[in-house]
């Protein structure tokens, strides 16, 4: 029951992690097209 416990939580940190790396690069993305348009 504990270890359940525990994989659900490490499942839930992963699934956290991914979601903000995502965000992150989506914002880096963002950030060099805005450099893009500004510099054209």
């Amino acid at each position: 029951m504990n270890n359940l416990s525990f994989k659900t939580g490490v499942d839930s940190y992963l699934s956290v992690l991914i979601i903000a790396m995502n965000a992150f690069l989506a914002v880096v993305a963002v950030g060099i097209l805005l450099s893009l348009i500004g510099i054209v």
